[in-house]
């Protein structure tokens, strides 16, 4: 049974953006103009990478800080009440989710803080509502740390971020590796990824995602219309080959609230190609949001970012030209309705749901511990393999008893 780990935390699913006709006073706008405290310089900074996200620990106004490296988001982000003195206020900005949800938010430069031997000054964040999901870092730092133009080379079996603003410093494993290039939409990187022969799908770089791919369902369906319509119904009965099952349901969380209900697919992809180098046999499901590609990309191979070309370029850890996944499906997904914790997605082919647990129930204890709200579910510290007693109630208002495995 696939818990939390498959559901995005709310900042980082988040891309930010300033429209420009909107002159007000107020809003301040996207600006990667922070200082660097060095030029023409190399350095390498230790990363850690835990439970799928990528973290760099710096130094913040004499305290060690951790910040999560997360390219899907545009800019920096530091959650409501956190405790990061010295962050200045500079204003509001209109900040949209990647379920298209919007608000206006706080924007601040934080702190100066120092990342390896390099000092960082003026960076600027929003101000988010803090999730629901518990976080192990103080702030973010987003895309605009290489829209700036620095270049990096993220290799996590090495544990290091090589980041330097020496245009040539990767020349040659650039030409050696994988490269695809991106283009900038809301200051975030967006590339073409294939997850279907003659097809291909538009998605965010996202190291805040914890799922190697995810497709759009309207990118999916279309896909399937086009084969259909245009090529053949044999094409459209092989990517419909490649879909497990469906349901209807919710599952990925934004900063303003979750996704609409609505159809999820389930497939199971023969490969998806990165450029010329491909993952086979890889699970993943549809969502109403952007199709991403997530950190686990960095599992597989280190990662050169080249601003200047608007280049991306994968060096295969294993040294050939496409890797095995073989991942297990997700099945189960949770949100929080009214502060609860409640089911947001259930595939039929579940062991979940042949134990009697459907969209839309609300856990109210698990071992007799009552669970009363989203964080209570989250921090629960299930045992693997082990037959967990649930008390759920349904849509109508029933209660029933259910018993499940992690």
């Amino acid at each position: 049974m696939a818990f939390m780990k498959y559901i995005k935390p709310f900042s980082l699913s988040l891309t930010c953006l300033a429209f420009p006709f909107l002159a007000l006073a107020q809003l301040h706008r996207y600006n990667p103009n922070f200082t660097l405290s060095e030029k023409d310089f190399c350095d390498t900074i230790p990363i850690v990478m835990e439970e799928g996200q990528l973290f760099l620990d710096v130094e913040m106004g004499g305290k060690a800080r951790r910040l999560l490296l997360d390219t899907g988001s545009s800019q920096g982000m530091i959650y409501e009440n956190a405790q990061l003195e010295g962050c200045v206020e500079l204003g509001n900005m209109i900040s949209h989710d990647a379920n298209n949800h919007s608000d206006t938010v706080k924007v601040v430069a934080l702190p100066p803080f120092r990342m390896g031997n390099l000092q960082i000054g003026n960076y600027v964040a929003t101000v988010l509502p803090r999730p629901a999901l518990r976080q192990k870092h103080d702030a973010i730092i987003g895309f605009d740390l290489f829209n700036r133009g620095l270049y990096a080379k993220i290799d996590t079996q090495k544990g290091i971020m090589i980041l330097t603003d020496r245009k040539k410093t990767f020349l040659e494993e650039e030409m050696m590796g994988y490269g695809v290039r991106y283009k900038l939409k809301w200051f975030v990187p967006y590339l073409m990824v294939s997850p279907f022969v003659r097809h291909t799908d538009e998605v965010l770089f996202d190291t805040g995602f914890r799922q190697l791919y995810t497709m759009n369902k309207g990118s999916f369906d279309k896909h399937v219309e086009s084969d259909l319509a245009h090529l053949s119904k044999s094409l459209g009965a092989d990517i419909e080959r490649q879909v497990e099952g469906r349901a209807k349901g919710q599952f990925a969380i934004g900063a303003f609230g979750a996704e609409k209900a609505d159809e999820v697919a389930f497939l199971r992809l023969d490969r998806l190609k990165w450029g010329n180098f491909s993952f086979l046999d890889l699970r993943c499901i549809t969502t109403q949001g952007a199709s991403k590609i997530g950190s686990p990309l960095l599992h597989h191979g280190a990662l050169i970012i080249n601003p200047t070309k608007k280049k991306l370029t994968l060096l295969p850890y294993n040294g050939t030209d496409s890797v095995t996944i073989g991942n297990e499906q997700m099945t189960v997904a949770f949100v929080p309705v009214n502060g609860r914790a409640t089911v947001g997605l259930i595939w039929e082919g579940s062991e979940a749901y042949q134990a009697g647990l459907r969209q839309g129930d609300t856990i109210l204890q698990i071992d007799d511990k009552p669970i009363l709200t989203f964080h209570d579910f989250t921090s629960f510290r299930f045992i693997k393999d082990h037959r967990h007693h649930f008390l759920v109630r349904d849509k109508e208002g029933k209660e029933k008893n259910l018993w499940m495995k992690r």
